[in-house]
């Protein structure tokens, strides 16, 4: 299959849906530990008892986000776009951030998600960024074995990101980086 990496333009593009599906047989749980004298928080990687399915939408161009810039992977006998990636410019702290990364499940394991994170390192490399950044949950072990694999390392969390019970719901923030 021949295959194009373009630019998606913000006229045709604006408020795109995009559609996410995954499983997971594992999760990372949360362990928290505080009292009077400290704090401490772990992600412990654990198989569930029932695989987890995540079905949820997002959109290009969002408001939500500063100098978005999106592209995606165009098969070049169908035209069809396999997959995408939406960036957004961080000035204030020189982040480049992935806001949105999505293969399409039939295409998912040929190489074009690297692609795409390759892209979005050439981008931060030229545009003289300090990181990458992204966000992801810690039930989707395919998207955090894929990033770790990338070169992301874990960052930092917010418990209560999604709502007041991301924990008990098994859903939970995490943002992950790339250092230059």
């Amino acid at each position: 299959m021949e295959y194009t990496v373009i630019e998606l333009d913000k006229e045709n593009y604006d408020y795109h849906e995009l559609h996410y599906v995954y499983d997971s047989s594992e999760h990372y749980r949360v362990e928290m530990k505080q009292d009077e004298e400290s704090f401490s928080f772990n992600f412990i990687r654990e198989k569930l008892e029932k695989p987890y399915h995540h079905d949820s939408y997002d959109i290009l161009f969002s408001q939500s986000w500063d100098d978005i810039t999106a592209f995606g992977i165009k098969r070049n006998d169908t035209g069809e776009i396999i997959a995408y990636l939406e960036i957004s410019r961080e000035e204030w702290n020189d982040r480049l951030r992935i806001t949105n990364l999505l293969v399409k499940e039939n295409y998912r394991g040929l190489g074009f998600g690297s692609l795409l994170v390759n892209k979005a390192k050439e981008i931060a490399k030229i545009e003289d960024r300090r990181i990458i950044i992204l966000e992801t949950q810690s039930c989707n072990i395919p998207a955090i074995s894929f990033y770790k694999k990338h070169g992301f390392v874990f960052a930092g969390t917010n418990l209560y990101f999604y709502s007041n019970i991301d924990i008990e719901e098994d859903e939970v923030m995490i943002e992950m980086v790339y250092l230059y």
